[in-house]
């Protein structure tokens, strides 16, 4: 079974279940990602993440590593 994609939006606030559909990231990369530092919000036991902040964070994971 293939995941489906779609498109990260800024201003979008994302379930975790949510992002992980759109984004296409499964369990251990979130992880991993969350660790390297992707800012997710709580509240509860819930967890969510912006757009903006996927964003922002795959600016900086570019900028740390120029040649991927």
């Amino acid at each position: 079974m293939t995941k489906s994609t779609g498109q990260i939006e800024p201003q979008t606030l994302y379930s975790l279940e949510e992002f992980k559909q759109v984004s296409g990231m499964g369990n251990w990369a979130l992880r991993q990602a969350r660790k390297a530092g992707l800012k997710m919000l709580k509240v509860g036991n819930r967890k969510f993440v912006k757009g903006q902040a996927f964003i922002n964070f795959l600016d900086s994971q570019n900028a740390n590593n120029p040649q991927a």
